[in-house]
This record gives structure tokens, C-alpha cells and sequence, in this order.
């Protein structure tokens, strides 16, 4: 379990102040946990959540920034389905957290984000400070990124405005809901408690089904179909929907795909899970796809994508698109991609869909049409670090490997090589391709894992890592174990190969891809940065001789409930110039 600071004395259980109301309402929502960075426009909340409800559901996290406390939030939502609480301070705190909420709405995981905001009353407010800290439509900020926002203006309109924030943040699509409190309110008094509500009375709906209509015409159309494909994108970390699916594919003799972007919703070693799981379709997987006659898309991040690829291999077969994805789109982010041509488009919960599918089909067992893609484990000349050597290392080395969670994998993570079998396996990336955020959504990762005795891992770029890095103190201050590995290249390496496209395009220097780009001279020693924050530092690792004693140390430290970094060298392989140091690997 993690560590949660202990106030002094006991907590005072009247409740009295408008902030009272406030912490009571967490409560009764259900949240265990808070993650905070602190601000005075809610010194009210704080002084509640600390001295009322003892520091106990909900208990702090202290983090470093709110980007991080949105992150930690995010990566909570992702290994338990339930939101949890960020709580951000003012518009400034706001502005800090845009991005991690940017990252959760894409990512369409709940959460409960409380900030704060005034004194509203103007006479109220404190010279200078109190001013530039007061906005007049502060959701307004975000309001294109969530789902519900409410500023209370008294103490029954604070029950009110939680219970219907948690109602909205917990129904299917979810997605962040944002309550500005306003710091007068906080710190007045009250003449009378308002009456604090029966929480099963205010549960959000079960998911939306879909027409009886629409699924029997779905069966016949898979009974028609001689290769049927199932995307799995967005899911539960429900067991008992894993194994639908796996009845589903199973019954259907159909092949499977599923992504990096989404966490594990298929195991990845079966027989119809026909290619490891990928960040973007390339030609291959589009071939494949097009070898298909039907495609069932179970809320797929980008079907259009993958059904209607801008070159290379045409689909001919039919779509259908089970989502509710839509009634999250607007115009002020691009985020819903192109709009996937559909034989049938089903608005409703994919799980639900499994469910009836199976109902109506019964169990069965066919072989898949077509034989997986593997790509087995292949070795090194032993010159260079590779994902691979970095995976099988690791392997070897935990006890369980199928107990392993993964928070975060790089892209060359080698899934062939180490299967996902349950939907804890791993939780996928950061939703809004948000660099930075890998180390807070980590951290949350682990600690709803922490709360179960599961291990988590996780592999960061290192740019990734040096702009969020700081995130693991919360984790070293809270006792939440964690392992980091670091995919470590010394650059934003993704951003010099598009340098280079652009390069070769308008034939220039390709050797000039690594100016602006490169994180050298000085190297950043990100071992050290770890042991800054009070984990154990390990590295940096250049030589595969090196991996095993380095993993066996970081896994020692994990286990026994410690924060773990390793800074791995793991060069892309190919040569580039730099203008003082001439050839190096990076």
C-alpha cells in the first residue's frame, strides 16, 4: 500500500466550513486518493481534506507540478477504469495542467479535477495576487478538453455540482469532468450543513446497448464473412471482457489486431492475434487487412487509418464501427481522425457488443484464416544495446513475468518477445501524444498497482523522461514501487529521422539531422537525476554485458517496494555527424 502522511491529532469530523462539504463529497464519490500541487486558492480544501477527513480517502500525493498530478490521475484511470482526483491551483495551476488534461480526454479516461479559483466576491480578494488568480470563466480554459464543468456558489450547489461531475466522469465515452471552487466559499462558515446525499442514488447509467436490429445484423454479416477481422481498441481492465473477447474471436475463427496506443485487450501470443501489437499501420499491416472481407472495429482509435490508408494497399471488404467515441468530438481539436467509411456504425458500449455477439453465436472454437506474423527473439552481434537484448534480460530475471504490468513501452518494444496475456499487462500510451507525460502516468500506473501487489515497469524515451522526470519523487515519497527503464538515444530521436525526410525530399545534408536535436555536450546524466529525487540510480548502461547485473539490481529494488531507474544506452543503430566529435552512435 502507499505511503499516505499521518496528520497530527484527530480529525475534526464537524462539518463546519464550505470546504467541509467539499472533502465530504470526494469522499462519498469514492475517491482513495488526491494528487495535489499546491496552491492557496484552495488552502480551504486542504486544511478539509488534511484536518477533517485525516488525510484518508481522499489521501494526498504531493506532486511537482500539476502536470503531473493530472498525469498521476491519468495513469490511475488507465489500470483501474476509475477516476481518481487531481487537484490543480487556480487558473495558473490550470494552465500547468492543460496538456495532462489534454492527454486524459484524448485517452477518454474519468477523472476528477478540482480547482479553485477567487475569491468570486471581489471585495474579498487579496491585493495583487488574489486578482491575477481570479478568472471570470476559468473552465473555459479546458472547456473543449471535458465533459462537465460547474462553479458552486454555495454549499447545497458544491453537493450538487460533485454528484453530477461524478455521474458524468464515470459514464461511457469518460472523460475529465473540472469543478472550480471558489476560495471564498471555501473559507466561510456554515449556519446550516446541507444534506449530504445517498451516493446509490446518484450511480451514472450502465453503457448504452445496442438495437436487437443492429446485432443481428451484425451476426449475419459475420457468418457471411470468410475472413473476419476484430479490431480491439479502447477497453476495459475487466477480466471477464478479456475472455469475451477471446470466446468471441474464437467462435469467429477471425484474426485480430490491437495497438500501442491502447492497453492490452487481446493476448498477443494467440493464435489469432495475427501481428504484434503496432504504434501506426504501415504497408504490411495494411496487405494484411486487406486479405480481410470484414472488419469489426471495437472503439478503434483510428479506423479510418487502417480501412482507407492515403497509399499503399486498398480494403475492399466491409466496415463495421462499434464506438461511442462521437459524442465526445467537437470542433476545437482534431482528435476524432478521418471519418472511417462504415457498413454499419453502432453507437453503442463495445463490451456490451461483445457480450450479445456472444449470446447470440454461442461458443465455439475455429482456427484463425490466416497464421500470425511472430517475430522471435534474434541475437546481436553484442556492439550495441537493443530493445531486444533489453527484453530478454528482463525476462530472464523477474520471477513472473506474466505478473509483470507495463505502464510504458518504447515503440521498438518487442511484443513478439514477451507476450501480454491478462488486460493488466499493459496500459498503453499517453492518449495526446504529450511528450513528457510517460513518467506522471507511470507513477499512477503504479500506484493503483501498488494497491493490488503488482509490479510495474516502465520504458521511457529519454526526452520523454527528462521533461517529466521529476514526477518519480512522488512516487520515492509515497513508497510506490517502480521500475524505469530508460530508452536512452541522446536525442529526440524521432524528430531527427523527420529531419531527415525532409532532408533527402529537398536534397540537403542529411549528416545536418541532428543540430537543435541532439542532448549532448552535455550528456545528461539521467541516473543521476534519479538519485536526485531520492531513487536509486543505475548507469548509464552501454554494453550488453552490462544489462544483466543492472536489471537484476533495479528488479531487487522494485520488489522490495523501492523507486528503480536505468539508464540504458540503446542506439538506433545508425551513424551520424556531429560537428565537433565527428562519428558517434546515438
Amino acid at each position: 500500500m502507499p505511503y499516505l502522511d499521518t496528520p497530527e491529532g484527530q480529525p475534526d469530523d464537524k462539518i463546519a466550513w464550505g470546504s467541509d462539504v467539499a472533502a465530504q463529497m470526494l469522499r462519498l464519490c469514492g475517491f482513495k486518493y488526491a494528487a495535489i500541487n499546491p496552491g492557496a486558492s484552495y488552502r480551504g480544501l486542504h486544511d478539509s481534506l488534511v484536518n477533517h477527513l485525516g488525510n484518508r480517502n481522499p489521501g494526498i500525493l504531493l506532486c511537482m507540478h500539476e502536470d503531473h498530478a493530472v498525469g498521476i490521475a491519468h495513469g490511475y484511470a488507465k489500470a483501474t477504469n476509475e477516476p481518481m482526483v487531481a487537484i490543480v491551483h487556480s487558473n495558473v495551476g490550470l494552465m500547468h495542467a492543460h496538456m495532462g488534461i489534454f492527454n486524459a480526454f484524448c485517452d477518454r479516461v474519468p477523472m476528477m479535477i478540482v480547482g479553485a479559483t477567487g475569491p468570486v466576491d471581489s471585495h474579498q480578494r487579496r491585493p495583487w495576487i488574489d486578482w491575477i488568480h481570479t478568472s471570470a470563466d476559468q473552465a473555459g480554459i479546458v472547456r473543449d478538453l471535458i465533459k462537465f464543468d460547474n462553479l458552486p456558489t454555495s454549499a447545497p450547489a458544491i453537493v450538487d455540482a460533485f454528484a453530477k461531475a461524478n455521474i458524468a466522469t464515470r459514464t461511457e465515452p469518460c472523460a475529465p469532468v473540472y469543478i472550480v471552487l471558489d476560495a471564498g466559499l471555501q473559507e466561510q462558515s456554515l449556519d446550516k450543513v446541507p444534506a449530504m446525499p445517498d451516493m446509490k442514488r446518484f450511480q451514472p447509467p450502465a453503457p448504452p446497448r445496442a438495437q436487437k436490429s443492429d446485432i443481428d445484423t451484425l451476426v449475419a454479416m459475420l457468418k457471411a464473412a470468410k475472413k473476419p477481422m476484430l479490431l480491439f481498441g479502447r477497453g476495459s481492465r475487466s477480466q471477464a471482457e478479456w475472455d469475451a473477447r477471446v470466446q468471441l474471436a474464437e467462435t469467429l475463427g477471425a484474426c485480430v489486431m490491437t495497438d500501442l496506443k491502447n492497453g492490452a485487450m487481446f493476448p498477443t501470443d494467440h493464435p489469432a492475434h495475427v501481428v504484434e501489437p503496432y504504434n501506426q499501420p504501415g504497408k504490411a499491416i495494411h496487405d494484411i487487412t486487406a486479405e480481410s472481407d470484414l472488419v469489426v472495429a471495437f472503439e478503434w482509435v483510428d479506423l479510418n487509418g487502417s480501412v482507407s490508408p492515403p497509399k499503399g494497399t486498398d480494403f475492399t471488404g466491409k466496415v463495421v464501427s462499434i464506438s461511442m467515441d462521437h459524442h465526445l468530438h467537437n470542433g476545437a481539436h482534431m482528435i476524432y481522425q478521418g471519418t472511417a467509411p462504415s457498413d454499419l456504425l453502432i453507437s453503442a458500449s463495445p463490451a456490451s457488443v461483445v457480450a450479445d455477439l456472444n449470446a447470440a453465436l454461442g461458443k465455439g472454437k475455429k482456427d484463425p484464416w490466416r497464421a500470425p506474423v511472430r517475430k522471435g527473439f534474434t541475437p546481436g552481434d553484442g556492439s550495441r544495446i537493443r530493445m531486444q537484448d533489453v527484453a530478454k534480460v528482463l525476462r530472464e530475471t523477474v520471477a513472473d513475468p506474466d505478473k509483470i504490468s507495463f505502464a510504458a513501452v518504447a515503440r521498438q518494444w518487442p511484443c513478439d518477445l514477451w507476450p501480454w496475456r491478462d488486460p493488466g499487462a499493459y496500459m498503453g500510451k499517453d492518449g495526446g501524444g504529450g511528450i513528457g507525460s510517460g513518467p506522471s502516468i507511470s507513477v499512477g500506473v503504479a500506484l493503483a498497482n501498488a494497491d493490488i501487489g503488482r509490479p510495474t515497469i516502465t520504458v521511457l524515451g529519454d526526452g520523454d523522461f527528462m521533461m517529466g522526470g521529476h514526477a518519480i519523487w512522488t512516487a520515492v515519497k509515497h513508497k510506490i514501487p517502480l521500475l524505469v527503464l530508460i530508452n536512452n538515444n541522446q536525442s529526440y530521436f524521432n524528430d531527427e529521422l523527420h529531419q531527415e525526410t525532409v532532408a533527402k525530399r529537398r536534397n540537403r545534408p542529411v549528416g545536418n539531422r541532428w543540430i537543435g536535436l541532439a542532448m549532448s555536450e552535455p550528456f545528461v546524466d539521467i541516473a543521476k537525476f534519479a538519485e536526485s529525487q531520492g531513487a536509486t540510480g543505475i548507469g548509464p548502461i552501454k554494453s550488453v554485458a552490462d544489462l544483466p547485473a543492472a536489471i537484476k539490481k533495479g528488479v531487487e529494488i522494485m520488489e522490495a517496494g523501492g523507486v528503480c531507474l536505468i539508464d540504458i544506452h540503446i542506439p538506433p543503430g545508425v551513424e551520424r555527424s556531429t560537428g565537433s566529435t565527428g562519428q558517434r552512435n546515438t
